[in-house]
């Protein structure tokens, strides 16, 4: 497939992690990027230094992506740059813990913004990638979404919707819009704060840090296939999984994931 053109880049969650660090490689590549995320001094940050390195614009847009009308206020302003080629749905968190004791405001939020808000997003903004005659869209999703996760439930089940609505779109391919999901592990960025582990993914099998994540998601953009799982040990991880029975997989995943104090 030819390379995308330097068309507008959208990426949300563009504040911290994979988001940010793909930001500023798009920015590097010369292609101008509309960079969405709640947290508006951050994303001060990530044009600044857009800027120091000589890269293309990036244009911030501070919104929760899960919000009323989030889609089309996104759609708009990347109408008012002249367009984009490209759609990166990074938005997205978990939360750790019993399912019962999750409050519902949080497991809430997080459904709305891992799945709500991606498919809106995307409904949104087809109709321009169609457009372009190059679109792409690229849904950040995890090696979770493969097998259950005990202890991260709804975000496991989050994650293999957006894999499923994927490879779906993928197979449907409107206008020759080319949709894929960036599968990732283990990740060093601030998902683990945010989710409540307390570290205890840190030292994880196979972690690798945002850029290198960022770097593999590029490469993701530039070829056809429309799964991509980093690193070889998640690869074997997630090949395993198909494997060995589910009562097995959930056993182990349930070991790996129980909080500390359950198992005291």
């Amino acid at each position: 497939m030819t390379p995308p053109g330097k068309k507008l880049a959208i990426v949300t969650g563009a504040s911290a992690g994979i988001g940010r660090a793909l930001a500023l490689m798009l920015s590097a590549e010369g292609r101008p990027v509309l960079a969405v995320a709640r947290r508006a001094d951050r994303l001060v940050d990530l044009m600044q230094e857009a800027e120091a390195r000589g890269g293309a614009k990036i244009h911030m847009l501070p919104m929760d992506v899960s919000s009323p009308h989030a889609a089309e206020r996104v759609a708009l302003r990347a109408r008012e740059l002249g367009g984009a080629s490209l759609l990166v749905n990074n938005a997205g968190f978990g939360v750790f813990g019993r399912f019962e004791k999750i409050e519902l405001t949080r497991l809430a939020d997080m459904i709305r913004t891992n799945c709500d808000g991606l498919v809106l997003l995307t409904r949104a903004l087809l109709p321009d990638l169609m457009a372009t005659g190059e679109g792409v869209v690229l849904n950040v999703a995890s090696t979770g979404g493969f097998q259950p996760m005990p202890f991260m439930a709804a975000y496991g089940a989050s994650k293999a919707f957006v894999i499923s609505l994927t490879e779906a779109l993928a197979a449907e391919r409107p206008a020759g819009v080319r949709f894929a999901a960036f599968c990732p592990g283990p990740v060093e960025t601030e998902f683990g704060l945010v989710a409540g582990t307390a570290g205890r993914f840190n030292k994880m099998p196979g972690i690798i840090s945002a850029e290198d994540a960022a770097r593999e998601a590029m490469a993701l953009l530039q070829g056809e296939e429309v799964l991509s799982i980093p690193g070889p040990f998640n690869k074997l991880a997630v090949f395993a999984g198909r494997l060995f029975p589910r009562s097995v997989i959930r056993y182990f995943a349930a070991r790996l994931l129980r909080p500390r104090e359950d198992s005291k």
